[in-house]
């Protein structure tokens, strides 16, 4: 946690993380699976077809930082 964080109260941002520059092991089949699930449990509906594409491209945008050209 930074200096000003501390002094205000107010905590920073975890995400984005800055963008890895080889493929996260984090960052699995496992991890979209639970995320469906937990979505599931909510009263959502669970991802199907191209759904699973759009869901990994948004978490991977909300992990991590946007490319630099």
């Amino acid at each position: 946690m930074n200096e000003d964080a501390t002094n205000t109260g107010v905590s920073q941002p975890a995400y984005p993380l800055p963008r890895p520059t080889a493929a996260d092991p984090r960052f699995t089949y496992g991890l979209l699976h639970d995320i469906a699930e937990a979505l599931q449990r909510n009263g959502f509906p669970r991802p199907s077809g191209t759904d699973w594409a759009d869901l990994t491209t948004a978490l991977h945008r909300f992990i991590y930082q946007k490319e630099t050209s």
